[in-house]
């Protein structure tokens, strides 16, 4: 079991290609990919881990049960064939929070295998890419303003955030603070963004199975690295936030 919740502390290192453009850290992995086999072996429940530089997460869902099993995430750092992962939260293994690991991959056509060092053993990870990483939203997201009796209020930017991820097809908001490694939930599913409409189709929620199946709408407009988003939450009160890329 160890062995595992290692694996899944690291399995979604990519083999990355550095981008000469800061404003957006585009690689070859970016976007969505899920999870083939696992040294040979299917998951019994999906696994889809997601990437835009920054940062990625890495999620495992039961849909027809909405059972959420477990997510992690950090932030990446891309030095040619070696990647390095810092782990910021990690429901499997707290105690892996703020540890690096390093890892190398290979793409082939639509299909990714990760390869990284386990003790005296070497694990290998095959995943399917869902998506590249294109859309009007596409990148990671950090919450920085929030509407309060009518007025915007910049957030203050401490040890917790808020970060969404946004592919092409797929979303994920995860809230957690890696210095206490406290994680306050995540949820995610599949995205449609068009003509100044985010509309989120949830697959998973930590935090009330309940949600899974909803639906909600938001208008959105991008303005350089802010997103403005509005509408309604998964509570259905109404929200406005300001989103800046990372």
């Amino acid at each position: 079991m160890k062995a595992l919740t290692t694996f899944l502390s690291i399995l979604f290192f990519t083999l990355f290609i550095s981008s000469d453009s800061m404003e957006k850290r585009k690689t070859v992995f970016d976007g969505a990919w899920e999870v083939v086999t696992m040294n040979g072996e299917q998951l019994g429940h999906r696994g889809v881990f997601m990437v835009e530089a920054p940062y990625a997460f890495y999620t495992e869902f039961d849909v027809e049960e909405k059972k959420f099993v477990g997510s992690l995430g950090g932030g990446i750092e891309v030095m040619a064939n070696r990647i390095m992962f810092t782990n910021e939260f990690n429901t499997w293994m707290p105690d892996e929070i703020g540890r690096t690991y390093q890892m190398t991959g290979m793409l082939k056509a639509n299909m990714v295998t990760f390869t990284w060092p386990v003790g005296d053993s070497r694990v290998e990870m095959v995943a399917q890419r869902i998506d590249d990483g294109v859309s009007d939203l596409a990148g990671s997201w950090r919450i920085t303003d929030r509407m309060r009796d009518g007025e915007m209020q910049a957030m203050r930017q401490g040890p917790r955030k808020t970060i969404k991820m946004i592919t092409g097809t797929r979303f994920q908001w995860a809230a957690f603070n890696p210095d206490t490694q406290q994680f306050s939930g995540t949820g995610g599913g599949t995205a449609e963004v068009k003509d100044g409409k985010y509309i989120e189709h949830i697959e998973f929620f930590s935090r009330n199975a309940e949600r899974v199946g909803a639906s909600l709408s938001f208008d959105y407009q991008v303005n350089g690295n802010k997103w403005d988003h509005s509408g309604k939450s998964s509570s259905g009160n109404p929200i406005r936030e300001i989103w800046t890329k990372q």
